[in-house]
């Protein structure tokens, strides 16, 4: 290699600033790779090295010239110097080591390294060499001066960027502050440096080695400074402390991985400090080794029974050393995971329990319990649905859309939510799913998301506990000043298809299917007080319902007729029963009432046409005698007027629940809403029944 091209051993500026500016490679050329960059710190470092062994070896060869035995001796110093340094820059930076995985680069252990291994032969080379070049000078030698200068040249160009090296890992860590007068070099060693910083956690992580903050605790200075030298070697920061009083002050201001504690110590013994450490709540988990010599096992034993994790012998073994430690710097470094993941764990489950709690507190006034633990078992309601057999209940209040129309909109809600907030409470207590609230009206699931065995029993037992409430209901109606409702309930078993319709920014559980219009078309039959089922949900209760009487009902879209039973009780385990019928009291009219009505089918009312009187009257029911029979159940809008056939009221409406008699036609309607005119004025007529 020409000295023109990268020989440190130049004195000349112009000549040395390649070499210097070699230091910034391969960042300027965007290399970025770890073994680039070790390469590069390996290069800079090994050819001065080179040359100084080199120019030596040249200067040996001439040795017949060179007269005096010892300038021929100082050579031979120089030049063995050379070959030591050389080996501990390839054992420092040996790139097999890097490549393997076996070595885990430490920046703080190569500094201390280069700072105790290097400098010391390396200024051995430089004063040998001014030795040198003082006798060259004397006897005339201008022949060996310019090898001697680049020898010299060479060995100061390492001290130097050894001293940069360390100048800059004290500026780093604060213990040495940057002047304007830190020379170029200085800062790209820096960015070098910085950059092989990050090749060490690197290193690290590939590797698996742990490295910690160690605490060696020793009043012997040689047992401290072996230790000091093992442990950093093996990657270790590590901090000393001559005594326990000393150890527990920098324990308490300091952050440490691992402590190496000795027994045998004046003041605070070893097990003094350690059991000071073990009854702390700071410090009980920061890990303890305790340092003894083979004949003190006892003391070993006793500070293990007081919390040591282990202990080492006197005289150090550097495997075991290296091995200890390392177990329990993982050991530690899992713990800590361990922790940390608990943490975590915890701050995920208050955030999931913070999370349910909102779900419940915003949608359990909404979604049935089930529907809610839906939700929150599988994340989320996502479109799509099951065909599954359920039990469908929908009730209604008779005559509520009329009292609507005569009340303040806030006392007609305040009346729906005294009746829904009943109805609710007795729904869920018998698990079913509130599907739906249309106005007055309810509909209720038993099946579903959940499909259970007694599905129709639990229906059934929840409308006829539901018709009980209704007192209840009434009484709070009474207490506000609102008029009294009834209830009528239907229920239906059968097939629908169930589950979550609309769209992602608008979802629904819903049921649909046949048998839920059918279960419509039941509730419709009902009056005030009244529970009809189908045949379907009779039969899966068995014979634990009380049946008070059973019709035969033609329904819009069935085919052919279907019966279906009132309820008036259910036994079993639920033993609910509605009060028996009392035998209705009759007052039979001296002047017929006149009348005219129309039915009203499902979806409209027709015009008022129909003439006839009322005949009898009982408690909100009367007997009606016309020119035409309606079918049974048939809903009807009626008319009514005195006998001067002045207009009573327009809008009184009632079910057919009895034909008596086809020529001349005959039959009972049962109210089913009852404007407050038409009340007053029926009341003159029920006075006596009333008292």
């Amino acid at each position: 290699m020409s000295t023109s091209e990268s020989d440190p051993g130049q004195t000349e500026p112009q000549e040395t600033t390649p070499a210097v500016q070699s230091v910034a490679g391969p960042e300027a050329e965007g290399e970025q790779s770890p073994q680039a960059l070790w390469a590069h710190l390996r290069h800079e470092l090994r050819t001065p090295l080179d040359a100084i062994i080199g120019y030596s070896e040249l200067l040996l060869g001439d040795a017949d010239g060179l007269g005096k035995a010892d300038f021929i001796a100082n050579l031979n110093l120089i030049h063995s110097a050379g070959r030591q340094l050389l080996e501990i820059i390839n054992d420092l930076l040996d790139p097999n080591k890097f490549a393997s995985g076996d070595v885990v680069f430490n920046l703080a252990s190569l500094i201390a390294n280069l700072h105790y291994k290097v400098r010391m032969p390396i200024n051995d080379v430089i004063g040998l060499s001014d030795t040198l070049l003082e006798n060259a000078a004397a006897q005339g030698r201008l022949d060996l001066i310019a090898d001697l200068k680049k020898i010299q040249s060479a060995a100061e160009y390492v001290l130097s960027y050894i001293n940069e090296i360390i100048d800059f890992s004290k500026i780093d860590a604060g213990l040495k502050k940057s002047g304007a007068e830190d020379s170029e070099r200085l800062s790209l060693i820096g960015s070098v440096m910085i950059s092989l910083r990050g090749l060490a956690q690197d290193s690290a992580a590939v590797t698996g080695n742990e490295s910690g903050s160690i605490l060696v605790v020793d009043d012997n200075g040689i047992n401290r400074d072996l230790l000091s030298r093992y442990l950093e070697r093996q990657g270790h920061a590590v901090q000393v402390a001559h005594d326990g009083r000393q150890a527990l002050e920098m324990i308490a201001t300091g952050t440490f991985d691992l402590v190496l504690l000795d027994i045998t110590m004046p003041g605070l013994t070893g097990y003094e400090v350690l059991q000071h450490l073990k009854n702390s709540e700071t410090w009980r988990d920061l890990p303890v080794i305790m340092i003894s010599a083979l004949d003190e096992m006892d003391s070993v034993v006793r500070c293990i029974e007081l919390g040591a994790e282990d202990y080492l012998p006197k005289p150090f073994n550097p495997v075991l050393l290296r091995n200890r430690v390392g177990d329990f710097l993982e050991k530690k470094r899992l713990r800590e995971l361990e922790g940390e993941q608990q943490r975590k764990l915890h701050e995920l489950n208050t955030a999931l329990e913070l999370r349910n709690r909102f779900i419940r507190e915003t949608f359990g006034s909404y979604l049935s319990d089930e529907i809610v633990d839906t939700i929150l078992e599988k994340g989320g309601l996502k479109i799509g649905g099951e065909k599954r057999r359920a039990t469908i209940l929908m009730a209604d209040l008779r005559g509520f859309t009329s009292i609507s129309e005569r009340l303040p909109a806030k006392h007609v809600v305040a009346m729906i939510n005294i009746y829904l907030e009943t109805m609710t409470e007795i729904i869920q207590k018998y698990q079913g799913t509130i599907d739906e609230f249309i106005g007055d009206g309810i509909l209720a699931i038993f099946g579903a998301p959940i499909l259970r065995p007694d599905d129709p029993r639990r229906a059934v037992a929840c409308a006829v506990e539901m018709q009980l409430a209704m007192t209840t209901v009434n009484e709070r109606n009474r207490q506000a000043g609102y008029p009294e409702v009834a209830l009528g309930i239907g229920i239906n078993t059968g097939e629908v298809v169930m589950g979550n319709i609309g769209s992602q920014k608008r979802i629904k559980y819903a049921v649909v299917g046949r048998a839920v219009n059918l279960t419509a078309r039941i509730e419709s039959y009902t009056v005030g007080g009244q529970i009809f089922i189908s045949e379907s949900t009779l039969s899966e209760c068995g014979d634990i319902c009380r049946i008070d009487t059973a019709l035969k009902v033609m329904p819009k879209g069935v085919k052919k007729p279907l019966t279906i039973h009132e309820v008036g009780g259910i036994g079993g385990e639920f033993q609910l029963f509605l009060p028996p019928k009392k035998e209705m009291t009759w007052i039979e009219l001296k002047q017929g009432l006149p009348v005219q009505f129309t039915v009203v089918d499902w979806k409209h009312t027709g015009e008022l046409g129909h003439g006839g009187a009322i005949t009898k009257i009982a408690p909100n029911m009367v007997e009606i005698h016309s020119e035409v029979l309606p079918s049974p159940l048939a809903n009807l809008r009626i008319s009514l007027y005195d006998p001067d056939d002045q207009e009573i009221t327009d809008d009184l409406y009632g079910k057919v629940v009895a034909r008596l008699r086809e020529s001349p036609p005959a039959f009972l309607v049962h109210f089913t809403s009852v404007p407050p005119e038409a009340e007053a004025f029926l009341a003159k007529f029920l006075g006596a029944v009333q008292k």
